[in-house]
């Protein structure tokens, strides 16, 4: 359990939750072509599971893999938010919806998120595409957080395209360029270009990076301890939970090993995640 492994409260910044039709289909998705999944089942079960387990909140995100469906995944999360107080949600957006702006108003006004995840590897669209420029808009219109997987791994032939040609950080530095205000997460320490993503930190002060499957060793990637520390501020704990091949303590653990000092480990466990987000945590 979370609170076990630390007297630091939690905020989980990555949690996906689909309705049971989609979620099943994603679970045979990451078996196929990703890796094998350690949980399955739905998204309430996940969430109680995570809370069980000593969460203080999460953050809970779905997203698009076509056009026409964002309205019924921001229901689904907003249902999930009333059920689950101790959380946040993003919504989902497709930049081929018809009139964009208006599902993410209603997403804001009536279902209460607070701002938009985008999967550029599922929607085959690069980060700085202008079709996605309405959906920045709107996010800065409310002053909400886009979480946008637009970094180049982790990649698998089972988009059907190499999602490398799209993503990167090249691509993001224009999109922040363009819309220096938008808050911005970039998920999994933008792994393969972390150095790259870590120095963009230093010119974009809206931008953020989460952890997602970096920590536990699941990928040949080398943590930079002295990045984790010097950029405390501006990197949260993310787990892609439930969607993972390991326990979801697996990576918290391992950022504890890290010995990065209590306050550098508290903003990245729960501060940074608790200032960004409107989430009541748990005490």
């Amino acid at each position: 359990m979370f609170s076990d492994l630390t007297p630091l409260p939690v905020i989980d910044s990555h949690v996906h939750v689909f309705p049971p039709e989609i979620s099943d289909a994603l679970q045979k998705w990451f078996e196929t072509y990703a890796w094998p999944l350690r949980y399955t089942g739905t998204a309430e079960e996940a969430l109680e599971r995570l809370f069980d387990n000593g969460a203080a909140g999460a953050v809970l995100l779905s997203y698009s893999h076509r056009p026409g469906i964002a309205d019924q995944l921001n229901e689904f999360t907003a249902q999930l938010i009333k059920r689950f107080p101790h959380t946040a949600g993003l919504a989902a957006i497709h930049p081929h919806d018809a009139h964009p702006k208006d599902i993410l108003k209603r997403a804001f006004d009536q279902f209460g998120l607070c701002g938009a995840k985008i999967h550029c590897h599922v929607l085959k669209t690069a980060p700085d595409d202008p079709a996605l420029f309405p959906v920045y808009e709107a996010v800065l219109e409310r002053g909400g957080v886009l979480t946008i997987h637009a970094g180049r791994e982790p990649h698998t032939e089972g988009y059907g395209i190499d999602v490398r040609t799209i993503t990167g950080v090249e691509r993001v530095e224009n999109v922040l360029e363009r819309y220096p205000s938008l808050k911005m997460i970039v998920p999994h320490l933008g792994f393969d270009e972390s150095e790259r993503f870590y120095s963009l930190l230093d010119t974009f002060p809206n931008l953020y990076l989460d952890t997602t499957m970096v920590l536990g060793g699941f990928f040949d990637v080398e943590v930079n301890s002295g990045n984790l520390i010097r950029y405390a501020d501006r990197i949260l704990y993310g787990s892609d939970y439930p969607n993972i091949p390991y326990g979801m303590c697996t990576e918290v653990d391992s950022l504890l090993a890290l010995n990065l000092g209590e306050d550098t480990t508290r903003k990245i466990l729960f501060e940074n995640a608790a200032s960004l987000f409107p989430i009541k945590a748990r005490s």
